[in-house]
This record gives structure tokens, C-alpha cells and sequence, in this order.
């Protein structure tokens, strides 16, 4: 369902309620959003666009709850804008609320991403349960809490060089297709192209005992995948990461849910080539387009665009909801635990 309204300048006061410590936490938790500063306001005006909203106000919504009355509860109403960028609508439950008023969060700031001013048309498209036959998941950040494992070797390979890692340079990485060490190392470093090669030797030797120190499989993952498989999903994972990455998963008897896995080693291009994403239905027996890709960085959402599956985008990881929502998934969500939420599993016969 599309509604379409008319770009307005508001009074301002979405600013101090969007970054609420409250507010923001909810609309994380139940919309994947951390919302830009304010909202944007929409009149609709016209009487078809009236109606497509007054039918989905009388939905529940996703409830926003204040921790004391001063101020009022609200719905959320997940929409896509201008058929790319993940977004919200507001609605305050106040009395007298204008019925042709839409406030819309988003986590980029609107007018400027899509280049608005008053007076401009805006579409917005109810978001809706994805229909797929298969989830294939991303390891790292997705289904594997392992960021801290990657910060401390790479801080147990550079430290005796001299060389700062932060956990920002960390999750740059992570969120580019640029090699780690290439993007620490200065240009000018001396011996870079061996000092590089020590390095990643370093890393890949601590790296089973400090996964197994630091990494740990998400909370409630076990529950998530039941509920998948229950309802009839395909389980699929496809990782840059090599074999070792899936330890975790393994000592939680977890590994055992997918049906088919594809690593680094598996694939001659990394993400975000579909190479790794195509190879993966195939062996589900899908079609790309029953099946949604689940993934912590933008490369996951651009893996997904490239070889035609939808996408989910979590929160867990590398990327946070501005960097993916620029990206344009078909849905943020704060964790796996969300999944069943945005998912329709389609059996055979309903196809």
C-alpha cells in the first residue's frame, strides 16, 4: 500500500522527542531506527491517500511507551520512502491529532537525502512481512557476537609493533571491502608490504583462542532458527570469514540448522559480489527472490541487491541504522530475535 502527501514544515518540537533516551531506545528496539533529529511532516491531500491511512491507523501499530505521563504514548508504522529508504511513520496519541498529518522518523536526515523543500511530493510504502522460502544469515555481528574478538587480536598482533587500533578502525573495516591492516598502516610505513604479512600470519594464529575468549553466539539465537525451521525456512550462511569463524556456533549446537554454508574459501570474489549469495540458493534449491539475505554491513545489503534477494539488516554488528539505512534494506532490525517478525516463510505449495 502507497500513500503520497505533501512535504510541510513542522513546529519543530520532533527534535526534543525523537532523542529522547527513552524514545530512541524503543524505536531501536522496535523499528531498527535511531532516528535523526525530528521528523518530517506530510499533508495528505489527497481523499485516496486519506483513506490507505485511515485504514492502517486502525492497526495497533508498534507502541511507543513513555516512563511517565508528561508525555503521550505513540504508533509506529514501518514505511519505506520513495520506494528505497526504511523510515517510519509517527502517530501521537493525543486528541485532536490533524488526520491529514503524517510524521515520519528516519534515521538519515530526510530532506537533505532526498533532496525536499516544502511544497514537494513524498510516497511512502507500507512495509510489510517479507515472503521467502529461505534466511541465509551472515556470520560475523549477524549471528556471532564477535566484534570485540576482532579488536583484541587485532590489538594482540600491532601492539608490539607500536600500532593504535581502535574499535572505530575495526568496524570501518568490517563495514568496507578493504582489507584491515591496508587501511591501519600509514602509506609511508616502513617495510608496509612485510610488516602486513606478519601481521595477518599474527592475527591468524591468536585468532581460535581469542574467539574463543571473546566471540559468543547471540542470546536467543537457538530460539530464533527453531522458530524459522518451524515455519517451514531454509537455512542457508554465507560468510567472508573462514571455517574457523563458526566455532561458536558449533560449541552451541547450532551449525546443524543450515543447510547449506558458504565460506571465503568457497568463492573467488568477496562481498559484495553475489558470487557467495547465488552459489548458496542454488544448493537451497531457491530462486533468489525467495530468499532474503541477513547481514550486519552494508556489504551484506549490497551482496543482497547484486544477486536479486531481499534484505534484512540487523543491528548487532559493524554497521549502525544510519550507514544502513543508506543502503536502502528491506528491512532494519535490532536483532535476529526480529526476524520472525518481517518474515512470511512461503511453503511450496503456496508459490
Amino acid at each position: 500500500m502507497r500513500i503520497q502527501g505533501r512535504v510541510v514544515s513542522g513546529r519543530g518540537a520532533g527534535a526534543a522527542f525523537t532523542q529522547l533516551d527513552w524514545a530512541r531506545q524503543q524505536f531501536l528496539e522496535r523499528l531498527g531506527i535511531d532516528p535523526y533529529p525530528g521528523t518530517l511532516n506530510l499533508i495528505l491531500d489527497a481523499p485516496a491517500d486519506l483513506a490507505r491511512w485511515t485504514d492502517l491507523r486502525i492497526g495497533p501499530g508498534r507502541p511507543v511507551i513513555p516512563p511517565d505521563p508528561q508525555w503521550c504514548n505513540a504508533r509506529c508504522y514501518p514505511v519505506r520512502l520513495a520506494g528505497r529508504l526504511p523510515g517510519a511513520i509517527v502517530l501521537p496519541d493525543v486528541p485532536d491529532y490533524p488526520e491529514a498529518q503524517v510524521e515520519i522518523i528516519a534515521a538519515l536526515p530526510l530532506r537533505e537525502r532526498l533532496s525536499l523543500a516544502d511544497g514537494d511530493r513524498l510516497s511512502l510504502d507500507i512495509s510489510r512481512p517479507l515472503s521467502v522460502r529461505a534466511v541465509i544469515f551472515d556470520v560475523d555481528g549477524t549471528l556471532v557476537d564477535s566484534l570485540e574478538a576482532y579488536h583484541v587480536v587485532a590489538e594482540m598482533a600491532a601492539v608490539p609493533h607500536g600500532i593504535l587500533v581502535t574499535r572505530e578502525a575495526v568496524r570501518h573495516a568490517l563495514n568496507t571491502n578493504r582489507m584491515f591492516w591496508d587501511l591501519i598502516l600509514p602509506p609511508d610505513q616502513p617495510d608496509r608490504e612485510g610488516l602486513i604479512h606478519r601481521l595477518k600470519e599474527e592475527a591468524v594464529r591468536q585468532w581460535p583462542e581469542v574467539l574463543r575468549a571473546h566471540g559468543r553466539v547471540f542470546p536467543g539465537l537457538r530460539e530464533t532458527l527453531e522458530t524459522l525451521r518451524a515455519r517451514g525456512a531454509q537455512l542457508g550462511i554465507v560468510t567472508g570469514s573462514r571455517e574457523g569463524v563458526f566455532q561458536p556456533l558449533r560449541e552451541n549446537g547450532l551449525l546443524g540448522f543450515f543447510g547449506a554454508v558458504v565460506t571465503g574459501k568457497d568463492v573467488r570474489r568477496r562481498k559484495p559480489d553475489p558470487e557467495g549469495l547465488l552459489k548458496c540458493v542454488a544448493t537451497l534449491g531457491v530462486r533468489p527472490d525467495e530468499a532474503v539475505y541477513v547481514g550486519d554491513t552494508p556489504l551484506d545489503v549490497q551482496a543482497s541487491r547484486a544477486a536479486g534477494l531481499a534484505s534484512a539488516a540487523v543491528l548487532t554488528g559493524a554497521g549502525d541504522s544510519a550507514l544502513l539505512s543508506a543502503e536502502g534494506p528491506d528491512w532494519i532490525v535490532a536483532s535476529h530475535a526480529r526476524l520472525p517478525d518481517v518474515l512470511y516463510i512461503v511453503h511450496r505449495d503456496d508459490s
